[in-house]
C-alpha cells in the first residue's frame, strides 16, 4: 500500500515537471572540443536523464566485478553458518530424544562448522552424555574450564557427572567453586548441600544451608527444619566424645525447630546430664507444645530419677494439659492414670479413643492394663489377643533395646534431612520398611488361654469326659493378680505399640 502511495506520488510529481517544461519553452546549448549544439531544454534534459542511467549501470558493473571476491566468501560464510545451525539444531533434538550416536555426528559437523568454541564444545559434552559417554562428556567440560564465559556450565555438567558415579567428595568440590563464584546459581546450592548432607559432613551441610537462606536460595521453614536435623545429628555424633559441644548443638536444634522431637529429647536428657533439670524441662514442654510426641512424655518421665511415682505423673499430667485436645495428650493422661491407679481418670481418657477407629497396639495394651487394674482377666486378654494383631502408630517412639529413643544411623539421618527438613514428616525409617510389624507382636506367652487337662472318669462310673483348666502352682498369683512381672510384660507391650 505504502509502495502504491510513493508510485502514484512519483508519477503526479513527474507530471508536475512536464507540464511546468512545456509551458515554459527554452533552449540549452553547449560547446565541446570546438563543436557547437543547441536544442530545446526538454531535449536537453531528458539527455542528461538517459546519460545518468547510463553512467550508473557502468558504476554497477565495475563495482560488482571489483567486489565479487568478498561476496563470494561472505556467501560462502553464509552457506556455512547456516548449515553449521541447522547441525547445531539437528544435534540438540537428538540430545535430547536421546539419540546419542546421531547427536555425536550432528554435534562434530556443527562444530566443523561453525567458529563458536564455547558453544561447540556445549553440544558435544552433551551429545557424549546422551550417548552414556560419560569420560567423553568430562572430558569436553574439563575444556570448558579454561573458558570463563563456560566455567560455570562446566562446573554443572562435572558435578552431575560426579553424582552419577557417586563420588560426593567431586561433586561437592565442583558445586562448591561454583557457588563461590556465583550467588544465583541455584543448582550449586542443592548439589553441594546434596553432597555434604550424602558424606554426613553435618556441619560443612550447615554452612551451606545458611549462605543458602542468605541468598534466598531456600525458603525459611525447610531452612530452619533442615537447620534442627542437622544439628541434633551433629550432637548426636558428639554426645560421646565432647558432651558440652553436642549439648549447644542439641539446644540450637530444638530452638531452632520446637517440633522436632529427636532434638528435644537429645537436648534434655544432656541438660539433665548437666545438672540443668528444669532447662531440659522448659525445653521438653516446648516442643510438647509444637508438637507432642510420645518420646517427649517419656524423657519428662526420665529427667528426675529422683521422683516418686506421685510427682512423675503429675509432672505428666502438666505437660498433657499444655495440648489437651491432642490424641497424645490424653494417652499420656491415660498412661499416668493408669501408673497411680486410678482408674476412673483412665477410663475417660482411653473411652473415647478406642471408640473412634481401628485401635492401635499401643492403646489395646493400655486397654489391657486397665482392665487388669479392674480386675476383669477375661478383658484383658482380649485386649492383649486384639494388640497382637493392631497396627502400630506412625508416631512412635523407637525405643531400642537398649532404651535409646532415636537411635538413627547415619542413612537415616540423611534421609530424615529432607523428610522432616522439607515436608515435616517424622516418621522413623524403620516404620516405613516395616520393621515394626515384628516387633508389635506381644510375648506369646501373654496371650495363651489356660490349657485344658483331660479328666477321665472313675473305673466304674459312667459319664463324659470332663476338662479342667490347668491348676497353678501354689506360686502363680495368676493372671487377674497384681503381679509386678505381669505389669512389666504389658508396660513393655504398650512401648512397642508407640512404635
Amino acid at each position: 500500500m505504502i509502495r502504491l502511495i510513493l508510485v502514484v506520488l512519483v508519477i503526479i510529481a513527474a507530471c508536475a515537471v512536464t507540464v511546468f517544461v512545456t509551458l515554459n519553452p527554452g533552449s540549452a546549448s553547449f560547446e565541446f572540443m570546438g563543436v557547437e549544439g543547441r536544442m530545446p531544454f526538454a531535449l536537453a534534459a531528458a539527455g542528461l536523464l538517459v546519460l545518468t542511467f547510463i553512467l550508473l549501470v557502468i558504476w554497477r558493473l565495475v563495482l560488482g566485478v571489483w567486489t565479487a571476491p568478498d561476496n563470494l566468501r561472505k556467501f560462502n560464510l553464509r552457506r556455512r553458518k547456516e548449515k553449521g545451525f541447522d547441525a547445531l539444531e539437528r544435534a540438540l533434538i537428538a540430545a535430547a530424544a536421546g539419540e546419542g550416536e546421531n547427536a555425536v555426528r550432528q554435534a562434530a559437523r556443527a562444530d566443523a562448522l561453525l567458529d563458536r568454541p564455547a558453544l561447540s564444545r556445549l553440544l558435544a559434552a552433551r551429545a557424549a552424555e546422551a550417548a552414556g559417554n560419560l569420560p567423553g562428556a568430562e572430558a569436553h567440560y574439563e575444556a570448558m574450564l579454561e573458558d570463563p564465559k563456560t566455567r560455570i556450565v562446566a562446573r554443572r555438567g562435572l558435578a552431575q557427572i560426579a553424582h552419577e558415579r557417586g563420588e560426593h567428595a567431586t561433586t561437592a568440590a565442583h558445586a562448591e567453586d561454583a557457588f563461590n563464584q556465583s550467588k544465583s546459581v541455584r543448582w550449586a546450592f542443592d548439589a553441594l548441600f546434596d553432597a555434604q548432607v550424602a558424606q554426613a559432613d553435618w556441619l560443612a551441610a550447615l554452612a551451606t544451608l545458611s549462605e543458602g537462606e542468605k541468598r534466598k536460595q531456600i525458603a525459611p521453614d525447610p531452612a530452619r527444619r533442615r537447620k534442627s536435623v542437622l544439628l541434633t545429628a551433629a550432637a548426636m555424633e558428639r554426645e560421646d566424645s565432647d558432651p558440652d559441644k553436642a549439648r549447644s548443638l542439641a539446644e540450637q536444634a530444638a530452638s531452632a525447630a520446637p517440633s522436632f522431637a529427636p532434638a528435644a529429647a537429645l537436648a534434655a536428657r544432656l541438660l539433665a546430664a548437666n545438672r540443668k533439670h528444669s532447662k531440659a524441662e522448659s525445653v521438653l514442654k516446648s516442643a510438647w507444645s509444637a508438637a507432642p510426641h510420645p518420646a517427649l512424655a517419656r524423657a519428662l518421665a526420665e529427667l528426675r530419677k529422683s521422683d516418686t511415682k506421685a510427682k512423675r505423673a503429675e509432672r505428666l499430667k502438666a505437660l498433657a494439659a499444655i495440648r489437651a485436645e491432642h490424641r497424645e495428650s490424653r494417652l499420656l493422661l491415660a498412661e499416668a492414670a493408669l501408673e497411680g491407679g486410678e482408674t476412673g481418670e483412665a477410663r475417660a481418657a482411653l473411652d473415647p479413643l478406642l471408640e473412634f477407629g481401628t485401635p492401635s497396639a499401643r492403646l489395646c495394651a493400655l486397654a489391657a492394663r486397665l482392665a487388669r487394674l479392674e480386675d476383669d482377666d477375661k478383658a484383658a486378654r482380649r485386649w492383649m489377643t486384639r494388640a497382637a494383631h493392631a497396627p502400630g502408630e506412625a508416631d512412635w517412639s523407637d525405643i531400642d533395646g537398649e532404651g535409646r529413643a532415636f537411635a538413627f544411623s547415619p542413612d537415616d539421618w540423611k534421609r530424615m534431612v529432607y523428610a522432616f527438613g522439607d515436608e515435616g514428616r517424622l516418621l522413623h525409617p524403620r516404620y516405613e520398611r516395616f520393621e515394626i510389624a515384628a516387633e508389635a507382636v506381644p510375648e506369646t506367652a501373654l496371650l495363651e488361654a489356660p490349657k485344658p487337662v483331660r479328666v477321665r472318669p472313675a473305673p466304674g462310673k459312667k459319664g463324659e469326659t470332663v476338662f479342667h483348666d490347668t491348676p497353678r502352682p501354689p506360686d502363680d498369683p495368676g493372671v487377674g493378680d497384681d503381679d509386678d512381672d505381669d505389669d512389666d510384660d504389658i508396660e513393655s507391650i504398650a512401648a512397642r505399640g508407640h512404635r
